[in-house]
């Protein structure tokens, strides 16, 4: 099995056309490492073009009537049948001296760099393998400069070049990687952690490759684990997550927002904030949290007690506006597992008529559909 044996054929005759204009195609960075690893094939297919200047790609596309996105660095993206495309022209990134974000170098572009050249911009060994296509002939070279498929094969991640320990982004890929393909760090790695410079890491970046990771709970412990131990310096806005644990389970960012809630009721304002979730999100969450709490301590007796009462006697609608609030807020319901005495079985076959409502008061009006789920489950 080969690389090129698992691209479909209506994109085979697009890489056959671009291969005619006289580019020379390297699919690199994550489909040959993953391909190496589990013999599939990624649909975000990145691609080194050489030979020729981006600008002939981009007008060839034009030409074809096929809609693409121009990227900083002269990355044309491309979204073709299911596939989203990446065509790079190869690089060599230069240090901004007291540059300490994500994009701290000065870019030179050369569709002749070699391999070697190109390659050592990259972060991993493992993400610099390329597989070079030869699509006329159904062929295909891999091109491995640094190592990376016996890296592969001993599951370590090692880095290419001291230019590792510049990005702060890479300290997060350090773990994401790790995490999700359970990979070891080398010990030239390990040794030098604690160069990383993460003063000014991005939110964005860091939300980024957490859920890349597929377990952010897990992403966000070892990252607290390793902040902790290295005594790194952080942004205050990351320092929400200290004193806060995750289990493997907790991978969306209601996940989160759920499980910091419990740990530390406070800290779910500071959590949705992070994500820039509405500031609704965590008032709702508390507001389902405490009617929940309120229906799971309610005794058969005051169920029984209220459901005997007519609506109409009613002046305090009680315990029927935290069932009311429950089903209002019903999307947090999965957190939240406990016995209930009645719960949103009881009451969702329940219909209401317009006859009924208008036979009770105004403010009791919007209850009536609880009261009847209590007098069907008490017996009133």
């Amino acid at each position: 099995m080969t690389i090129a044996s698992l691209i479909p054929n209506e994109l085979k005759d697009l890489l056959r056309e671009i291969e005619g204009l006289g580019f020379s195609l390297c699919l690199v960075g994550g489909t040959p490492r993953d391909y190496f690893l589990n013999k599939t094939l990624s649909h975000d297919l990145d691609f080194e073009i050489r030979n020729l200047e981006a600008s002939v790609l981009r007008s060839f596309l034009k030409n074809k009537k096929i809609n693409y996105t121009e990227l900083p660095y002269q990355i044309t993206r491309v979204d073709f049948h299911g596939f989203d495309l990446e065509f790079s022209t190869p690089r060599i990134e230069r240090q901004i001296a007291g540059n300490k974000t994500h994009h701290h170098f000065e870019a030179e572009l050369s569709p002749t760099l070699s391999y070697q050249e190109a390659f050592k911009r990259r972060d991993f060994t493992l993400n610099a393998i390329g597989v070079e296509l030869d699509m006329k002939n159904n062929s295909e070279v891999v091109v491995d400069p640094y190592g990376g498929i016996k890296d592969l094969k001993d599951r370590v991640l090692r880095e290419i070049s001291d230019d590792f320990f510049l990005d702060s982004v890479r300290f997060l890929r350090l773990i994401r990687f790790s995490i999700k393909y359970d990979l070891k760090i080398s010990d030239s790695i390990t040794t030098r952690l604690n160069e990383f410079d993460l003063s000014e890491l991005s939110k964005h970046h860091f939300i980024e490759e957490m859920m890349k990771s597929k377990v952010p709970g897990l992403f966000i412990n070892k990252f607290n684990q390793m902040v902790a131990d290295l005594k790194l310096s952080i942004p205050t806005e990351f320092k929400i997550w200290n004193g806060l644990k995750f289990t493997g389970d907790n991978k969306t960012k209601d996940d989160l927002l759920v499980s910091s809630f419990l740990q530390k009721e406070e800290s779910a304002k500071l959590v949705s904030a992070f994500f820039l979730m509405p500031e609704k999100r965590a008032k709702d969450l508390k507001s389902f949290y405490d009617s929940f709490m309120m229906v799971k301590a309610a005794t058969k007796e005051e169920l029984t007690t209220l459901a005997k009462q007519s609506i109409n006697e009613l002046t305090d609608p009680g315990l029927l506006k935290e069932l009311k609030n429950l089903e209002e807020k019903k999307e947090w319901q999965k957190y939240f597992t406990g016995p209930l005495l009645v719960s949103w079985s009881d009451w969702d076959s329940i219909n209401v008529d317009s006859l009924e409502l208008e036979s009770i008061p105004v403010k009791m009006r919007s209850y009536l559909r609880f009261h009847k789920a209590l007098q069907k489950s008490f017996k009133a």
